[in-house]
């Protein structure tokens, strides 16, 4: 079902929340709900929340952006889970195949006009996440970030 939230305990996992939404705005609306739900959940500092919304919001405008393939709006899983200092986020949405971690990274030397359009917000994703894998699961993308939370 899409937009359901389910937050989940066990013995592994301080806190989790699966979520489900489509690539569009609404969707971006409602993960960023419920993010804030998190943080509140696990006390997330502000610094880190920050980043993570950042992070977050840059991958799923990405997917709003680019991933229909064939102009079917791509459905989006989310989960994000806290446990032992460190937050971790799979996005995983079944658009148009795309490694964003191929990408070159940009040349931050190069004059603004000479710069091509694009590639900064993976770049963001790269440095402000302390890790970041990607791999194509049957027709769904994949991308891991985590972060480790300060104490």
């Amino acid at each position: 079902m899409l937009g359901k939230t389910v937050p989940r305990k066990d013995k592994h996992v301080a806190y989790q929340i699966t979520l489900e939404l489509l690539a569009d705005m609404a969707g971006l609306e409602k993960a960023d709900k419920t993010l804030d739900e998190l943080a509140l959940a696990v006390h997330l500092p502000e610094e880190t929340l920050f980043q993570v919304r950042l992070v977050l919001e840059e991958v799923l405008m990405n997917v709003i952006s680019y991933g229909a393939g064939d102009g079917a709006v791509p459905h989006v899983q989310l989960n994000m889970a806290q446990k032992d200092g460190t937050l971790s986020m799979e996005i995983a949405d079944n658009g148009i195949a795309f490694d964003p971690l191929q990408l070159p990274a940009p040349d931050l030397d190069a004059e603004i006009d000479d710069r091509p359009i694009g590639g900064l917000g993976i770049f963001l994703v790269r440095e402000l996440m302390d890790s970041v894998t990607y791999r194509r699961d049957g027709d769904w993308n994949r991308l891991m970030v985590t972060k480790t939370v300060p104490t």
